[in-house]
């Protein structure tokens, strides 16, 4: 799942996947055009978990005046189980 948000040139990009052994990740790029960039990853226990932290973090960067971004994903079908 990619969520994206933005405000003017700056944004935010959150990523839930699951990583090569199975755990669950949660990873935050936040920056703006004009070039600067940083990022996160966080495991996280599950998937309700993550679901979770992107909820929080909606509700945070609505307060702060960003708009979500609709976005076309594909996702691949990979089965790390």
């Amino acid at each position: 799942m990619v969520v994206r948000w933005q405000k003017h040139n700056d944004y935010l990009v959150v990523r839930i996947y699951r990583d090569l052994v199975g755990d669950w990740v949660l990873t935050q790029c936040w920056g703006s055009h004009q070039g600067s960039s940083a990022y996160t990853h966080t495991l996280v226990g599950s998937y309700s978990n993550a679901l979770e932290m992107l909820r929080e973090i909606g509700r945070e960067q609505r307060q702060r005046g960003f708009r979500r971004k609709q976005g076309r994903e594909e996702q691949l079908g990979f089965d790390f189980s």
